[in-house]
């Protein structure tokens, strides 16, 4: 059966980061040259037009939408997870394509928000996970002091404060809510290793939602790889981001430990930390040893040039495509031995593993191999036969009967929490510290605080409480929440919203924190009243609040 599918990624070719990006690049040409209609929807970090503007366009045989996005829309430490512009033009592309299935990919800088634009028009939703951002601000999980993160709960400890456009600070609690009330609306997820799907349902997601499918290669382009000759030297290569989780410090101090004569490094890649790592290839008088290759497009040529692979990260890879790459082209790989890299190479039988961060450990193992060059064949032979099933179209099969499956995987159980929609500045310390506090003890299982400026307004009937933040008073937010028999919690200092609920009996006012928390508290456990609650404010809009807000006798 032909389905018609949107493909949704936060970057695409030509203009993108990583490995994620092509493989939802080849994953859509791969879905149209079995029959599928496919187009793409995608962020676009390399246009010079309006920011949030779209533009349409083929390439590479697809039709892409692209919206423009700056780096304001990726900065860890702003609201870039929604953007209501790139919604709509969302909506307009939902209108023309009429999917029968929404696959996305990374959506931080793009909008999470998106996920429920299509969820809402019945369509079927998959979300391919590539790293942690589904619950990770940082998508590494690395702590300030480099070492990994396990308790998703404890994000404050990272960043108390995001900010919006307009510089209001919401706290960081907010972001894991609203992305996990998004990812209610996905149908299936597909993760390319188990190590990362035993992460996402370590923090809370369905298990019963879950496919394990390993990324596709076109193998072939690979496995034809013809090797220039050497110099009689053992060619290490790293390929990839040029950022601190990806270790590339750590490869480039392994060095001083190694006969450098018989070996050379090949450093591929772009990135934040170029120029800090060519002064470390300085200082240590690395110059004639290690080669800086920039960004390459041609990643044949490098391979062509490269004996082993080396990815040295510190942080929990999923499954990284530069390793199925190199053995696509029966070259070994020594990596670290963390995340879902284990599930790649086997230790002394394809490849050799180190543990993270360990230069010496690495130099052992680059020394080894400098040491018996002969090994390298059959290293390099085991590497392929590990990954020549891992083709394109075998794994696009396995993706297309996970949509046939979800109706059988998704009916999970249902999630329990409760939304409290949050209206105003979350800014203040003490707000803010409570809702971060509540993420301890299992509380975060019970609440998700989200911002109403990040929901569209059909959501709000699936509020429990709204939550008027103190100096705040939108009286369009507090009409919706009436309207959706949504009950009030408002600051007693607000003369109006006191008055509004006093006279209208339609919720509570707070002087403090403490006592907000504890009317949510009541409100979720009673349930009869909270609805009672609520329909008292839906009489009172239907019949005799005005638009000023107003009461009326």
């Amino acid at each position: 059966m032909v389905k018609r599918v949107l493909v949704c990624t936060n970057v695409y070719p030509p203009n993108f980061i990583g490995g994620a990006e092509l493989i939802a690049h080849q994953y859509a040409k791969t879905l149209k040259g079995m029959g599928h209609e496919v187009i793409v929807f995608a962020g676009d970090i390399g246009a010079h037009g309006e920011r949030h503007s779209m533009l349409v366009e083929s390439y590479d045989g697809m039709i892409v939408f692209r919206v423009c996005l700056t780096n304001e829309d990726f900065a860890p430490d702003k609201v870039n997870f929604v953007h209501r512009k790139v919604e709509e033009h969302f909506d307009t592309v939902l209108e023309l394509f009429h999917p029968d299935v929404v696959h996305f990919n990374n959506l931080i800088g793009l909008s999470a928000g998106l996920i429920h634009r299509a969820k809402i028009r019945g369509i079927e939703t998959a979300l391919t996970v590539h790293d942690h951002w589904g619950f990770c601000l940082k998508n590494t999980l690395l702590r300030k002091d480099g070492s990994i993160c396990d308790n998703s709960n404890r994000c404050h400890e990272c960043m108390r404060f995001i900010y919006n456009d307009s510089g209001a600070a919401m706290p960081v609690r907010m972001r894991k809510d609203f992305l996990s009330l998004q990812m209610d609306d996905i149908d299936i997820f597909i993760s390319p290793s188990k190590y990362l799907a035993r992460a996402y349902i370590k923090a809370g997601f369905p298990d019963e939602k879950f496919h394990v499918i390993e990324y596709g290669l076109d193998i072939k382009r690979f496995s034809g790889t013809r090797k220039v000759p050497g110099n009689g030297k053992v060619r290490f290569t790293f390929i990839g981001y040029l950022g601190e989780h990806k270790g590339v410090h750590v490869l480039i101090n392994a060095l001083r430990r190694i006969d450098k004569r018989r070996m050379t490094l090949n450093i591929a890649g772009d990135g934040a930390l170029m120029d800090t790592y060519r002064q470390q290839v300085r200082s240590l008088g690395l110059e004639d040893t290690v080669k800086f290759w920039g960004k390459v497009a041609d990643i044949e040529r490098i391979y062509a040039q490269t004996d082993v692979l080396i990815l040295p990260s510190i942080w929990p890879e999923n499954q990284p495509l530069t390793i199925i790459e190199a053995m696509s082209s029966g070259i070994p790989v020594i990596a670290s031995d963390i995340g879902g890299i284990p599930e790649l190479v086997d230790d002394g039988i394809d490849g050799y593993l180190f543990s993270p961060g360990d230069d010496e450990a690495l130099a052992g193992k680059m020394s080894d191999i400098i040491a018996r060059p002969d090994i390298l064949k059959k290293l390099g032979n085991n590497a392929y036969k590990k990954v020549r099933g891992y083709q394109l179209k075998e794994q696009a099969l396995k993706v297309l009967q996970a949509y046939d499956e979800r109706h059988i995987k998704a009916k999970g159980k249902q999630n329990t929490c409760a939304l409290i929609v949050c209206s105003g500045n979350g800014g203040n310390p003490q707000f803010a510290g409570a809702m971060n506090d509540l993420s301890q003890a299992g509380v975060l299982r019970r609440y998700r605080f989200v911002a109403r400026e990040w929901l569209s307004p059909e959501r709000m009937r699936d509020a429990k409480v709204l939550w008027v933040l103190p100096r705040e008073m939108d009286w369009d937010t507090v009409i919706l929440g009436l309207s959706n028999m949504v009950p009030l919690l408002v600051p007693e200092d607000n003369e109006d919203l006191k008055n509004l609920c006093t006279v209208g009996n339609c919720g509570f006012y707070y002087s403090n924190v403490n006592e907000a928390l504890a009317y949510i508290h009541y409100l979720i456990d009673h349930e009869e009243e909270r609805t009672s609650l609520g329909k008292k404010g839906q009489d009172l809009y239907t019949g005799s609040l005005p638009s000023n807000g107003g009461i009326v006798s």
